[in-house]
């Protein structure tokens, strides 16, 4: 399962460039803050695994037909693992955006390909709380005394992610430009 969180280690930023963010505060609350969420991301995931291991062994569910009620928790928890999974991705793709704006190059081509795929991330956001209505399964709760919370309620999902996608559109037309007025300077 990936985790979000290779792509980032990949593309990791120079201590430099973290260095410059630091002087802008709106950039040190957003790195703050994501670096806050990717970790409380960790412990929940953690937690969820934790979840499932003890509730796969105390409730044996293996054998019996997935209508059963010992699939429900399992299902819960599957469910919430992928979707934070999905999130961390999301948050690796804003703090790479957030290093190439301190690096002062916002319209870095990456860019664009980041935030569309902030905008896939979001449509697999939909699908896995619209499959989990379906099923009637819940996206994480209080599991095997673990309080795994996932909340895939609220907003639009189809107009959020078709506003990235359009962003990403906005951001690879800036990079040629960009590349353009470099070429004629």
């Amino acid at each position: 399962m990936d985790l979000g969180l290779n792509m980032f280690r990949k593309q990791m930023p120079s201590g430099e460039t973290w260095r410059r963010s630091l002087q802008d505060p709106l950039l040190v609350v957003a790195v703050v803050v994501l670096v806050i969420a990717l970790v409380g991301i960790a412990l929940t995931m953690a937690a969820a695994l934790a979840a499932l291991v003890l509730t796969m062994t105390t409730a044996s569910p293996m054998g019996l037909p997935f209508s059963d009620p010992a699939w429900d928790q399992v299902s819960s928890l599957i469910f919430a693992l992928v979707a934070l999974s999905v999130i961390a991705g999301g948050i690796g793709n804003v703090l790479n955006i957030v290093a190439t704006v301190a690096e002062r190059n916002a319209f870095d081509p990456a860019n664009a390909g980041r935030i569309e795929r902030l905008g896939w991330r979001v449509v697999e956001l939909g699908v896995i709380g619209w499959l989990a209505r379906r099923l009637d399964v819940p996206v994480g709760g209080n599991i095997a005394g673990f309080d795994i919370s996932v909340d895939l309620g609220g907003g639009n999902v189809l107009a959020f992610a078709l506003v990235l996608f359009v962003l990403a559109r906005v951001f690879r037309h800036g990079s040629r430009l960009q590349t353009e007025v470099e070429g004629t300077v």
